[in-house]
Protein backbone atom coordinates (compact mmCIF):
# COMPACT_ATOMS: atom_id res chain seq x y z
CA UNK A 1 0.00 0.00 0.00
CA UNK A 2 3.29 2.29 1.00
CA UNK A 3 4.22 1.88 -2.45
CA UNK A 4 1.16 2.49 -4.15
CA UNK A 5 0.85 6.04 -2.26
CA UNK A 6 4.38 6.69 -2.97
CA UNK A 7 3.71 6.27 -6.75
CA UNK A 8 0.90 8.99 -6.25
CA UNK A 9 3.11 11.50 -4.65
CA UNK A 10 5.50 11.27 -7.31
CA UNK A 11 2.96 12.11 -9.82
CA UNK A 12 1.39 14.66 -7.70
CA UNK A 13 5.29 15.97 -7.45
CA UNK A 14 5.45 16.34 -10.72
CA UNK A 15 2.66 18.30 -11.71
CA UNK A 16 2.24 20.92 -9.04
CA UNK A 17 3.77 23.47 -6.27
CA UNK A 18 3.14 24.52 -2.67
CA UNK A 19 4.35 27.41 -0.65
CA UNK A 20 4.72 26.48 2.82
CA UNK A 21 7.25 24.05 4.19
CA UNK A 22 5.11 21.17 6.60
CA UNK A 23 7.88 21.75 9.21
CA UNK A 24 6.58 24.66 11.10
CA UNK A 25 8.59 27.28 8.87
CA UNK A 26 8.90 28.42 5.72
CA UNK A 27 12.52 27.97 4.95
CA UNK A 28 14.10 29.96 1.56
CA UNK A 29 17.61 29.71 1.65
CA UNK A 30 19.40 31.63 -1.39
CA UNK A 31 22.76 31.15 -2.89
CA UNK A 32 24.04 33.27 -0.54
CA UNK A 33 23.14 32.14 2.49
CA UNK A 34 24.81 28.34 1.26
CA UNK A 35 27.80 29.78 0.11
CA UNK A 36 28.19 32.41 2.89
CA UNK A 37 27.43 29.27 5.50
CA UNK A 38 30.28 27.13 3.56
CA UNK A 39 32.56 30.16 3.44
CA UNK A 40 32.47 30.39 7.07
CA UNK A 41 33.94 26.43 7.45
CA UNK A 42 35.91 26.02 4.27
CA UNK A 43 38.83 26.53 6.62
CA UNK A 44 37.91 23.90 8.89
CA UNK A 45 36.58 21.59 6.36
CA UNK A 46 40.39 21.56 4.39
CA UNK A 47 41.71 19.05 7.21
CA UNK A 48 40.02 15.81 6.82
CA UNK A 49 40.06 15.21 10.60
CA UNK A 50 38.29 18.43 11.75
CA UNK A 51 35.52 17.53 8.92
CA UNK A 52 31.31 17.84 10.40
CA UNK A 53 29.59 15.10 10.10
CA UNK A 54 26.92 14.80 7.63
CA UNK A 55 23.93 15.75 9.79
CA UNK A 56 25.72 18.73 11.23
CA UNK A 57 27.50 19.67 7.84
CA UNK A 58 23.27 19.96 6.46
CA UNK A 59 22.90 22.23 9.07
CA UNK A 60 25.92 24.08 8.61
CA UNK A 61 25.00 24.40 5.27
CA UNK A 62 21.74 25.97 5.90
CA UNK A 63 19.69 22.84 5.07
CA UNK A 64 17.49 23.00 7.88
CA UNK A 65 14.20 21.34 6.89
CA UNK A 66 16.53 18.31 5.32
CA UNK A 67 18.41 18.34 8.94
CA UNK A 68 15.13 18.39 10.73
CA UNK A 69 14.10 15.85 8.66
CA UNK A 70 16.47 13.55 8.83
CA UNK A 71 16.69 13.27 12.57
CA UNK A 72 11.96 13.20 12.84
CA UNK A 73 12.83 9.89 10.41
CA UNK A 74 15.37 8.34 12.80
CA UNK A 75 18.25 9.15 10.45
CA UNK A 76 20.85 11.19 12.90
CA UNK A 77 23.08 7.83 14.09
CA UNK A 78 23.04 7.00 10.27
CA UNK A 79 24.02 10.30 9.01
CA UNK A 80 26.95 10.56 12.34
CA UNK A 81 28.02 7.27 11.79
CA UNK A 82 31.13 6.03 10.87
CA UNK A 83 29.90 4.59 7.04
CA UNK A 84 31.04 6.10 4.54
CA UNK A 85 27.89 7.90 2.40
CA UNK A 86 27.07 10.56 -0.42
CA UNK A 87 23.66 12.20 0.94
CA UNK A 88 21.77 14.61 -1.98
CA UNK A 89 20.27 16.74 0.64
CA UNK A 90 17.33 18.95 -1.40
CA UNK A 91 17.37 22.53 -0.72
CA UNK A 92 14.72 23.85 1.80
CA UNK A 93 12.82 25.57 -1.43
CA UNK A 94 12.33 22.31 -2.88
CA UNK A 95 10.88 21.02 0.43
CA UNK A 96 8.94 24.19 0.93
CA UNK A 97 7.60 23.52 -3.05
CA UNK A 98 6.16 20.15 -2.63
CA UNK A 99 2.52 19.97 -2.64
CA UNK A 100 0.07 20.41 0.73
CA UNK A 101 -0.84 16.74 0.09
CA UNK A 102 2.38 14.97 -0.24
CA UNK A 103 3.92 17.27 2.85
CA UNK A 104 1.17 15.68 4.89
CA UNK A 105 1.93 12.61 3.45
CA UNK A 106 5.63 12.93 5.33
CA UNK A 107 4.02 12.72 8.56
CA UNK A 108 3.99 9.03 8.36
CA UNK A 109 7.47 7.96 9.96
CA UNK A 110 7.53 5.09 7.78
CA UNK A 111 6.83 7.27 4.64
CA UNK A 112 9.67 9.96 5.17
CA UNK A 113 12.17 7.23 6.38
CA UNK A 114 11.39 5.99 2.91
CA UNK A 115 11.88 9.10 0.73
CA UNK A 116 14.99 10.64 2.96
CA UNK A 117 17.01 6.68 2.79
CA UNK A 118 16.27 7.16 -0.92
CA UNK A 119 18.78 10.51 -0.91
CA UNK A 120 21.59 8.67 0.83
CA UNK A 121 23.95 6.41 -1.26
CA UNK A 122 25.46 3.65 0.98
CA UNK A 123 29.05 4.63 -0.38
CA UNK A 124 31.32 7.44 -0.89
CA UNK A 125 31.02 9.42 -4.72
CA UNK A 126 32.39 13.05 -5.45
CA UNK A 127 31.42 14.62 -8.38
CA UNK A 128 33.76 12.94 -10.14
CA UNK A 129 32.36 9.62 -10.09
CA UNK A 130 28.74 11.17 -11.46
CA UNK A 131 29.05 10.19 -14.67
CA UNK A 132 26.39 10.38 -17.37
CA UNK A 133 23.93 7.59 -17.18
CA UNK A 134 25.00 6.46 -14.11
CA UNK A 135 22.23 4.31 -12.35
CA UNK A 136 23.21 3.84 -8.58
CA UNK A 137 21.67 2.01 -5.57
CA UNK A 138 20.15 4.35 -2.91
CA UNK A 139 20.41 3.25 0.80
CA UNK A 140 16.58 1.88 0.52
CA UNK A 141 17.63 -0.46 -2.60
CA UNK A 142 16.25 2.06 -4.82
CA UNK A 143 17.85 4.02 -7.91
CA UNK A 144 18.89 7.02 -8.40
CA UNK A 145 19.98 8.20 -12.16
CA UNK A 146 22.79 10.62 -13.03
CA UNK A 147 22.74 12.63 -16.52
CA UNK A 148 25.53 14.87 -17.43
CA UNK A 149 24.38 17.90 -19.95
CA UNK A 150 26.58 20.95 -21.28
CA UNK A 151 24.96 24.05 -19.31
CA UNK A 152 22.95 26.67 -21.56
CA UNK A 153 25.56 29.86 -20.17
CA UNK A 154 28.56 29.60 -22.04
CA UNK A 155 32.08 29.07 -20.04
CA UNK A 156 29.95 27.46 -17.03
CA UNK A 157 30.48 23.94 -15.99
CA UNK A 158 28.23 20.95 -16.71
CA UNK A 159 24.98 20.16 -15.41
CA UNK A 160 24.72 17.36 -13.01
CA UNK A 161 21.88 15.95 -12.02
CA UNK A 162 19.62 13.25 -10.14
CA UNK A 163 16.44 12.06 -11.42
CA UNK A 164 16.61 14.99 -13.54
CA UNK A 165 17.44 17.62 -10.45
CA UNK A 166 19.76 19.49 -10.98
CA UNK A 167 23.28 19.54 -8.04
CA UNK A 168 23.24 23.07 -6.56
CA UNK A 169 26.36 22.02 -4.63
CA UNK A 170 28.80 19.54 -5.43
CA UNK A 171 31.39 18.06 -3.30
CA UNK A 172 30.31 19.52 0.51
CA UNK A 173 33.24 17.10 2.81
CA UNK A 174 32.25 15.23 6.00
CA UNK A 175 34.24 13.20 8.15
CA UNK A 176 31.64 10.45 7.17
CA UNK A 177 31.17 11.13 3.20
CA UNK A 178 30.09 13.84 1.11
CA UNK A 179 27.19 16.10 0.88
CA UNK A 180 25.82 17.30 -2.52
CA UNK A 181 23.07 19.96 -2.26
CA UNK A 182 20.17 19.58 -5.15
CA UNK A 183 17.50 21.27 -5.84
CA UNK A 184 14.61 19.18 -5.89
CA UNK A 185 12.98 16.37 -2.94
CA UNK A 186 13.65 12.98 -4.84
CA UNK A 187 11.35 10.35 -4.85
CA UNK A 188 11.78 6.40 -5.11
CA UNK A 189 11.06 5.26 -8.27
CA UNK A 190 8.21 3.01 -7.19
CA UNK A 191 6.26 3.33 -10.79
CA UNK A 192 9.03 1.14 -12.86
CA UNK A 193 9.48 1.10 -16.04
CA UNK A 194 7.71 2.81 -18.46
CA UNK A 195 5.38 0.97 -19.75
CA UNK A 196 4.44 -0.07 -16.13
CA UNK A 197 3.95 3.72 -15.29
CA UNK A 198 1.60 4.13 -17.65
CA UNK A 199 -0.46 0.57 -16.99
CA UNK A 200 -0.75 1.88 -13.43
CA UNK A 201 -2.61 4.29 -14.86
CA UNK A 202 -5.17 3.61 -17.36
CA UNK A 203 -7.36 6.06 -16.55
CA UNK A 204 -5.05 8.65 -18.22
CA UNK A 205 -3.05 6.46 -20.67
CA UNK A 206 -5.30 2.74 -21.75
CA UNK A 207 -5.41 4.43 -25.35
CA UNK A 208 -2.05 5.11 -25.50
CA UNK A 209 -1.11 1.48 -24.38
CA UNK A 210 -3.46 0.16 -26.82
CA UNK A 211 -1.54 2.37 -29.74
CA UNK A 212 1.60 1.39 -29.06
CA UNK A 213 0.92 -2.10 -28.36
CA UNK A 214 -0.83 -2.02 -32.29
CA UNK A 215 2.49 -0.27 -33.24
CA UNK A 216 4.82 -3.19 -31.73
CA UNK A 217 6.99 -0.73 -29.45
CA UNK A 218 5.23 -1.57 -26.25
CA UNK A 219 8.55 -3.50 -25.43
CA UNK A 220 11.03 -0.99 -26.12
CA UNK A 221 9.09 0.59 -23.24
CA UNK A 222 9.70 -2.07 -20.98
CA UNK A 223 13.44 -3.02 -21.59
CA UNK A 224 16.15 -2.21 -19.80
CA UNK A 225 17.32 0.10 -22.50
CA UNK A 226 17.09 3.93 -21.37
CA UNK A 227 15.40 6.64 -23.51
CA UNK A 228 13.54 9.71 -23.37
CA UNK A 229 9.98 8.88 -24.37
CA UNK A 230 7.53 11.31 -24.76
CA UNK A 231 3.96 9.97 -23.78
CA UNK A 232 0.57 11.28 -25.26
CA UNK A 233 -2.47 10.73 -23.26
CA UNK A 234 -5.95 9.64 -23.70
CA UNK A 235 -6.38 13.18 -24.38
CA UNK A 236 -4.18 13.80 -27.02
CA UNK A 237 -5.45 10.71 -29.03
CA UNK A 238 -9.03 12.04 -28.68
CA UNK A 239 -7.76 14.97 -30.88
CA UNK A 240 -7.36 12.95 -33.70
CA UNK A 241 -10.11 12.19 -36.71
CA UNK A 242 -11.96 9.08 -35.18
CA UNK A 243 -10.95 7.86 -38.48
CA UNK A 244 -7.18 8.60 -38.54
CA UNK A 245 -7.28 6.86 -34.68
CA UNK A 246 -8.97 3.63 -36.04
CA UNK A 247 -6.68 3.90 -39.13
CA UNK A 248 -3.48 3.65 -37.21
CA UNK A 249 -4.86 1.28 -34.44
CA UNK A 250 -5.19 -1.16 -37.14
CA UNK A 251 -1.80 -0.05 -39.34
CA UNK A 252 0.67 -1.25 -37.38
CA UNK A 253 4.09 0.18 -39.74
CA UNK A 254 2.27 3.72 -39.89
CA UNK A 255 1.62 3.53 -36.01
CA UNK A 256 4.97 1.86 -35.54
CA UNK A 257 7.20 4.56 -37.55
CA UNK A 258 4.91 7.64 -35.84
CA UNK A 259 5.43 5.80 -31.74
CA UNK A 260 8.87 5.16 -32.66
CA UNK A 261 9.12 9.57 -33.04
CA UNK A 262 8.14 9.54 -29.40
CA UNK A 263 11.07 7.89 -28.14
CA UNK A 264 14.38 10.18 -27.96
CA UNK A 265 17.81 8.00 -28.35
CA UNK A 266 19.11 9.68 -25.17
CA UNK A 267 17.90 9.74 -21.67
CA UNK A 268 17.12 14.23 -21.35
CA UNK A 269 15.82 15.62 -18.61
CA UNK A 270 13.84 18.73 -18.98
CA UNK A 271 16.76 20.93 -17.53
CA UNK A 272 19.43 18.93 -20.15
CA UNK A 273 16.82 20.66 -23.50
CA UNK A 274 18.05 23.67 -25.38
CA UNK A 275 15.67 25.82 -26.79
CA UNK A 276 15.34 25.24 -30.58
CA UNK A 277 17.58 22.00 -30.16
CA UNK A 278 17.44 18.91 -32.50
CA UNK A 279 16.83 15.76 -30.99
CA UNK A 280 17.22 12.47 -32.43
CA UNK A 281 14.41 10.08 -31.99
CA UNK A 282 14.37 6.03 -33.06
CA UNK A 283 12.20 6.78 -35.95
CA UNK A 284 13.45 6.37 -39.47
CA UNK A 285 16.32 7.74 -40.15
CA UNK A 286 16.59 8.87 -36.88
CA UNK A 287 13.90 10.92 -37.19
CA UNK A 288 14.52 14.51 -35.40
CA UNK A 289 11.92 16.50 -33.64
CA UNK A 290 12.99 20.13 -31.92
CA UNK A 291 12.66 20.66 -28.78
CA UNK A 292 10.91 24.49 -27.71
CA UNK A 293 12.10 25.72 -24.18
CA UNK A 294 10.88 29.09 -22.81
CA UNK A 295 9.14 30.59 -19.46
CA UNK A 296 5.67 29.06 -20.39
CA UNK A 297 7.25 25.30 -20.07
CA UNK A 298 8.85 23.02 -22.91
CA UNK A 299 7.26 22.19 -26.30
CA UNK A 300 8.18 19.75 -29.04
CA UNK A 301 7.91 20.75 -32.51
CA UNK A 302 7.39 17.21 -34.85
CA UNK A 303 7.13 18.56 -38.12
CA UNK A 304 4.80 21.05 -37.57
CA UNK A 305 2.77 19.76 -34.91
CA UNK A 306 3.36 21.36 -31.88
CA UNK A 307 3.10 19.01 -28.65
CA UNK A 308 2.93 20.50 -25.21
CA UNK A 309 4.42 19.02 -22.40
CA UNK A 310 2.19 18.93 -19.58
CA UNK A 311 4.27 16.94 -17.00
CA UNK A 312 8.01 16.55 -17.27
CA UNK A 313 10.68 14.71 -15.49
CA UNK A 314 8.96 11.25 -14.73
CA UNK A 315 11.85 9.18 -14.05
CA UNK A 316 11.82 5.54 -14.50
CA UNK A 317 13.82 2.75 -14.22
CA UNK A 318 14.58 2.60 -17.89
CA UNK A 319 14.88 6.41 -18.60
CA UNK A 320 12.57 9.87 -18.25
CA UNK A 321 8.98 10.25 -19.16
CA UNK A 322 7.28 13.33 -20.23
CA UNK A 323 4.10 13.67 -20.52
CA UNK A 324 2.33 15.25 -24.21
CA UNK A 325 -0.90 17.04 -25.02
CA UNK A 326 -1.10 16.04 -28.74
CA UNK A 327 0.09 13.56 -30.65
CA UNK A 328 3.27 14.20 -32.87
CA UNK A 329 0.91 12.64 -36.37
CA UNK A 330 2.95 14.27 -39.40
CA UNK A 331 5.64 12.05 -41.11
Amino acid sequence: MKLVFLTFLVACCCATGANEIFTGGNFRPNNEDILNSYQLKSSRRNDKNALPDLLTLSSELGLKAFYLLAQRAGLDSMLRGTDSLTVFAPTNSAFDRLPQNVKASLHDPEVLNRVLLYHIIPKELKSGSLQNNKVIKTANNSTVRVNVYENQEAGQDKVTTINGSPVYKKDQLAENGVLHVVDKVLFPLTKGTALQYLTQDMATYSQTVKLLEAAGVENTLNQTTAHTFLVPTNAALEKLDPAQLRHLMNDSKTASQIMKRHILQDVTFHVGFFDNEKVKTLGDNSKELTVLVGPGGMEVNGNGTFSRVLIADVPVTNGVVHVVDTLLYKP
